[in-house]
């Protein structure tokens, strides 16, 4: 077959998730007095309490997580599908991302449309877990970009106005859809 184009990711994605628990990561700066690197260790018998990581789009940079949640229209997507990052992680995306670059993005479940921190948390809701910490989900100040990517590439300067009320309207209507998840806010 000629013109045909084949896309390197398997159809699916097998989660071996064990201890019903996650923890989504967002790129609020409260995260910042937290080590990453202590979510990835097994814990408990047999690692029963070990717990699985989602984060939103530039958090690749610092930390690989289980799952990435690749969104919006800021340049942080064709970042991610040009740093060879997709070779090897499981990233996910909108329907026009997969098109814009095919083989690199996992299609987000019911292709849902919302920020990167409520997709990412609706990934480990999606995925079953019943308890679920939300780190990095500040919010923000009139005036002041709570995220630790402010000012780098794909992200607007620290003092950028940043409306989040949207943000807000997707939680609580992920937290509507998934009331059977304990949902803990960390701060």
């Amino acid at each position: 077959m000629t013109g045909v184009q084949t896309c390197a990711l398997p159809i699916s994605v097998v989660n071996r998730q064990i201890s019903n628990t996650a923890i989504v990561i967002g790129n609020g700066t409260n995260r910042l007095g937290f080590d990453l690197q202590n979510f990835k260790k097994p814990s408990g018998l047999l690692g029963a309490r070990t717990v699985q990581t989602y984060g939103c789009n530039a958090l690749y940079r610092d930390f690989e997580p289980d799952f990435l949640a690749a969104v919006g229209n800021n340049g942080i997507i064709p970042e991610i599908a040009n740093s060879r990052y997709t070779d090897s992680h499981i990233v996910y995306s909108s329907a026009i991302h997969l098109l814009e670059h095919p083989g690199k993005f996992y299609l987000i479940p019911h292709d849902i449309y919302a920020d990167a921190g409520t997709t990412a948390a609706y990934l480990a809701a999606f995925d079953e877990h019943k308890k679920i910490y939300l780190l990095g989900f500040d919010g923000h100040e009139p005036g002041w970009n709570n995220n630790v990517y402010a000012g780098t590439r794909g992200y607007d300067a620290k003092d950028f106005n940043i409306d989040h009320t949207e943000w807000i309207t997707n939680r609580k209507q992920l937290f509507d859809v998934y009331d059977e998840v304990d949902w803990v806010w960390v701060t």
